[in-house]
């Protein structure tokens, strides 16, 4: 937690938006670890504005779900925050269409793995150098900017956050 999977995943999110291939559609949701695929399904089907709130059959709801996303042809979901394996035709996501898409961020690399992930971006934490810069930049100021004795202070600051850049 913490080393910018959300961060990295609303850019492309803000960069996808502006592409005309996926036009008014590209969506957000975020699962956590109360993980439902019913809750899933609520959360995509409101974003799309679907009413799935009568429907309490689990295949009929996928069924639904998965012709109004299919009708839409280009898609992208970006699902943040994936603790949980999950199968992604359960859901309702017609990614095997061509069109669709979808984005994962998650702390497990098996969950990808599981959940089929076609490619996996593994975010590091930042180098000692890394952290230092990004925690200069953030307060302003420029090598050679501190004393001596606030520069060791903020560098063993800087090394407890970890490489973290939310921490830092």
């Amino acid at each position: 937690g913490g080393v910018g999977k959300t961060t990295l995943a609303m850019h492309i999110h803000d960069h996808l938006l502006k592409e005309s291939r996926f036009w008014g559609n590209v969506y957000w949701i975020t699962v956590s670890q109360d993980f439902s695929i019913s809750r899933i399904q609520n959360n995509i089907a409101n974003t799309i504005g679907l009413d799935l709130s009568s429907e309490d059959d689990d295949k009929k709801r996928t069924a639904k779900l998965f012709h109004s996303l299919k009708r839409k042809k280009s898609f992208v979901f970006i699902l943040d925050d994936v603790w949980n394996i999950f199968d992604v035709t359960k859901m309702g996501i017609p990614l095997e269409i061509g069109g669709g898409k979808m984005i994962i961020t998650s702390r497990s690399s098996e969950v990808c793995d599981k959940i089929g992930c076609q490619k996996k971006v593994k975010v590091e934490t930042l180098s000692m150098t890394e952290s230092w810069e990004l925690f200069i930049k953030t307060l302003g100021c420029q090598w050679g900017d501190l004393s001596m004795e606030i520069e060791g202070i903020t560098k063993k600051m800087t090394k407890k956050c970890d490489g973290l850049p939310l921490a830092l």
